[in-house]
């Protein structure tokens, strides 16, 4: 083995890290990535976290920027209001595609997911809600099948994170997005893809409104 294939397997956990410290918040939008802290925090070179952050950026979570280095992505509201166009679409669809092609075993699933998201969105846990809408959404991909609808929703997904974050912080929408998962899990459930479509687009426009005018709200008192 060389240089390059034993480096890859830490290159990738050390992309995974800083992954996940920027989806959990860990980071701010906007924050300047300190290259000398992030190798004490991940415990790596400056080659190989810089080549984790090239593909971090890659994926939209961070930007490079001359003479400062690497800062969390602000997504600005043109930005978001065109992902949640994007995600409208595509989640619809996906839940189409799991209605009709769905197993017993991926109903199963997802019923034990959707089983831990409730209960995580029923004690306002944000955390959880996120780790597990995401796990909801994988189940769906899967069952569905379409694994180029897959790639296309992949390349999103991180941003679609950030912007959750966004939408389940604001006040009183915790208990809004689990009411509207219940409606896309329970046509899911009863192969209804007419229905599950719906939910979903209803879904995703009640939660591009309630982050759009959040990030309206940050512009103006910025």
């Amino acid at each position: 083995m060389n240089d390059a294939e034993s480096a890859a397997p830490l290159r990738r956990q050390t992309e995974e890290d800083l992954r996940k410290a920027i989806l959990a918040g860990r980071y701010n939008a906007g924050e300047r990535l300190k290259e000398r802290e992030l190798m004490e925090d991940l415990g790596v070179s400056r080659t190989l976290l810089r080549e984790a952050l090239r593909q971090i950026e890659s994926e939209g979570l961070v930007t490079l920027v001359p003479n400062r280095g690497a800062v969390v992505t602000v997504l600005d509201y043109d930005q978001a209001e065109q992902i949640y166009e994007v995600r409208s679409l595509l989640e619809a669809q996906a839940c189409v595609d799991f209605a009709l092609r769905a197993t017993h075993a991926d109903l199963r699933e997802l019923q034990d997911t959707f089983a831990n998201l409730k209960a995580c969105g029923d004690k306002g846990d944000i955390e959880g809600c996120l780790a597990f809408s995401s796990t909801f959404y994988d189940v769906i991909l899967r069952g569905g099948g379409n694994k180029v609808l897959s790639s296309m929703l992949k390349l999103l997904h991180n941003r679609i994170v950030l912007l959750r974050r966004t939408s389940l912080s604001e006040p009183d929408r915790m208990p809004e997005t689990i009411a509207e998962l219940t409606d896309i899990f329970t046509a899911l459930m009863a192969r209804d893809e007419g229905a599950a479509g719906k939910a979903s687009v209803h879904h995703v426009r009640q939660a591009a409104r309630t982050a759009l005018r959040a990030l309206r709200k940050g512009a103006g008192s910025a």
